[in-house]
């Protein structure tokens, strides 16, 4: 290896830092220009997601294991302690170790679900506007055909044929909500393939693929990002309704199975510790998804107009 090869590959290696420094510019200056709802939204899903990510390691109690009092008998509905915080459930597990654990689930389910929905969206989106023609109608009538399969019922129909898993339920969401972002992004590609850099390139020769790829999916990012994060929230609220219903694993303490459990234990009501709790995180998490992509939607437009 030459001189001139080191000196190179030293190049690259040393951009590196550079280019983190720069990402967390960028993001500091995002993060301080937005308003505090915006701001508790972020700083909230980040929470979320460490917690997610080491929820399991930091519950107190085995999210499944019953609790007993000295006398033998099982602690029922257990009111919040110092030795239980948000008390226990009818069959005596912790409340605060189940949600915990159940972060991770429900952030499985919206990092699966939103990365399905909007590469799904991409794929045709892209395709469609960019190769035009007879394509652009077969993907269109096809994405026509998935806006007229409701949710729910495909869902079920489903389940019965691959089981009432947690992954299954969250794919099927997946594979049903990418309509929206592919007709979004279908015409911004319509818009951006007639601009000149975009006949600069065919007339250069550069392959279709080359051009979707250095030319337009970097234009349609912003509003690809904006999409994921709708379907972060959509995904998130769309599965507790399906575990809530029954058409997801029971033995995944989601947040939506939560919610079922204190529904059917009959104490809804009564034991607010147990079903307040996964409610309220399943609001902010959508509520902070939705805050965060139309703060994306806001800045894209900007752009835009600039």
């Amino acid at each position: 290896m030459t001189g001139i090869d080191l000196t190179r590959q030293w190049q690259r290696v040393s951009e590196v830092p550079s280019v983190l420094s720069s990402g967390r510019q960028v993001v500091w200056s995002w993060f301080r220009a937005q308003g505090r709802l915006t701001q508790f939204a972020a700083v909230y899903l980040l929470l979320f997601t460490v917690v997610g990510l080491v929820g399991p390691s930091l519950t107190p109690y085995e999210y499944s294991t019953p609790h007993f009092n000295e006398d033998g008998t099982l602690k029922v509905l257990e009111q919040p302690s110092s030795e239980h915080l948000l008390g226990t459930t009818d069959r005596g597990e912790d409340v605060l170790s189940r949600l915990l654990y159940g972060a991770r689930p429900t952030l499985i389910t919206a990092a699966l679900g939103g990365s399905i929905i909007i590469s799904i969206g991409l794929l045709v989106g892209i395709t469609a506007g960019f190769v035009g023609g007879p394509v652009d109608t077969a993907l269109m009538r096809f994405t026509d055909i998935f806006y007229g399969v409701p949710l729910i019922p495909a869902a079920i129909v489903l389940a019965a044929f691959f089981g009432t898993g947690f992954i299954s339920s969250v794919v099927v969401i997946g594979l049903i909500l990418w309509r929206a972002s592919a007709r979004v992004i279908r015409s911004q590609v319509l818009q951006i393939k007639e601009r000149p850099f975009i006949k600069i390139a065919q007339s250069s020769g550069a392959s279709s693929f080359h051009i979707a790829r250095h030319h337009i999916l970097p234009n349609v990012a912003p509003m690809a990002i904006l999409f994921f994060a709708l379907g972060v929230g959509d995904a998130v609220i769309i599965q507790a309704g399906l575990a809530f219903i029954g058409v997801s694993d029971p033995f995944v303490p989601s947040y939506g199975v939560m919610v079922r459990n204190a529904y059917n234990s009959g104490a809804l009501g009564e034991a607010v510790w147990w079903s307040l709790p996964p409610g309220i995180l399943i609001a902010l998490t959508v509520l902070s998804a939705y805050l965060i992509g139309r703060s994306i939607e806001g800045v894209n437009s900007d752009r835009a107009l600039a």
